[in-house]
């Protein structure tokens, strides 16, 4: 489970991410065949992130939970390498619906070790 402390949660911060706002902190986007992640540096004490999973993905709940349990669980383990503070969303791309946990896992970690300030020798 991610720390709250660790969690994006407010829907301002949310649109941060989103429009000249994103360009004027500096952000920084990142993309793979399942996944975007799109970052910038915060003034905080620890790094943070928020999870946007649509409806397009999967119209029920249970399916779009899933995948951000798998994702924040992924988040998690890799927390500690993070060596610079990010504010980080990471959006849900529609052909996510049919990868395993694992697969997942690995794709979440690849796009991780492109992010400045990310330690991956340590994984």
């Amino acid at each position: 489970m991610l720390p709250k402390t660790n969690r994006i949660t407010k829907q301002k911060e949310f649109d941060r991410f989103f429009g000249k706002n994103f360009h004027q902190v500096r952000g920084i986007n990142l993309s793979s065949s399942h996944l975007i992640l799109k970052y910038y540096p915060n003034n905080r004490t620890v790094s943070r992130f928020g999870l946007l999973v649509s409806n397009k993905i999967d119209k029920r709940a249970t399916a779009r939970n899933r995948i951000k349990r798998q994702l924040r669980e992924s988040i998690h383990l890799n927390l500690p390498n993070f060596k610079t503070n990010i504010d980080a969303l990471i959006i849900a791309k529609p052909s996510i619906k049919n990868v395993e946990s694992v697969d997942l896992r690995k794709e979440l970690l690849n796009i991780f070790r492109k992010v400045k300030g990310y330690d991956y020798k340590s994984v």
